[in-house]
């Protein structure tokens, strides 16, 4: 049995982050799904049409303030969903339907305007975490598996305790290859994270419907957790 965890000093300088937990087993992630693509194409069409402002839309202040705070620039290493938001609401963008489970992390990344990741546990580890880096710990950005990097020491990472294995460069701003979930991935920890006003509200909203989603879509056998101050861990329920 593994665990997913967030380190106390994490929660110390945000006192008011979340993280919703969907572990999935038993996934179905090969193939194509018309209706997920339709609806993937949907969001990004009314992004295109009804942008958010970036530099003002609270969901997106509450991150890159995050981001500062811990010595990180954001507009030089933009939070993943703010990154993903700026390159469709330009128009006329298509985003590829690369598999599934992305596909799924993607509709609900642009809907609701918050960060959703997710990596594959078999080829990760027994211990994930979201710290603070040492600066040790070692990283292949995701379609870069030749390129090794390390993070500086004090960004926050999310990572395999037992291998060093960064998941997540600078909190949610670059995926590792490693980890990456692919057409073969068969058990899954997505991770929705949430600050600001109405947070937990929030992520719990965008977690159960990623939940319903990877059922729907993948068959896949959920259950779902919340990491919090009260509940800083969860075990792996497979």
């Amino acid at each position: 049995m593994g665990e997913v965890r967030i380190q106390e000093g994490i929660f110390q300088a945000y006192p008011g982050f979340r993280r919703g937990i969907v572990f999935a087993t038993n996934i179905r992630n090969q193939g194509a799904s018309e209706d997920l693509e339709a609806m993937l194409k949907e969001a990004v069409d009314r992004a295109g049409e009804s942008p958010i402002d970036l530099k003002s839309d609270p969901r997106i202040l509450a991150w890159t303030d995050a981001h500062r705070l811990f010595g990180s620039n954001p507009n030089k290493y933009p939070p993943a969903h703010a990154a993903l938001l700026k390159r469709v609401q330009k128009g006329g963008v298509q985003i590829p339907l690369i598999n599934k489970v992305v596909a799924i992390m993607n509709y609900n990344s642009i809907i609701d305007a918050t960060p959703v990741g997710g990596d594959d546990v078999d080829r990760a580890g027994d211990i994930l975490t979201l710290r603070y880096a040492t600066g040790n710990e070692g990283f292949s950005p995701l379609g870069a598996p030749d390129s090794r990097e390390h993070p500086q020491s004090g960004e926050v990472i999310y990572v395999v305790e037992d291998s060093g294995e960064v998941m997540c460069r600078r909190w949610n701003w670059r995926n590792g290859h490693v980890t990456r979930i692919t057409e073969e991935t068969t058990r899954i920890i997505m991770n929705i994270d949430g600050l600001g006003e109405d947070n937990e509200k929030r992520t719990l909203m965008t977690r159960d419907r990623v939940a319903k989603m990877l059922r729907d879509y993948c068959s896949a056998e959920i259950s779902t957790g919340l990491l919090s101050p009260a509940q800083p861990s969860l075990t792996f329920p497979f």
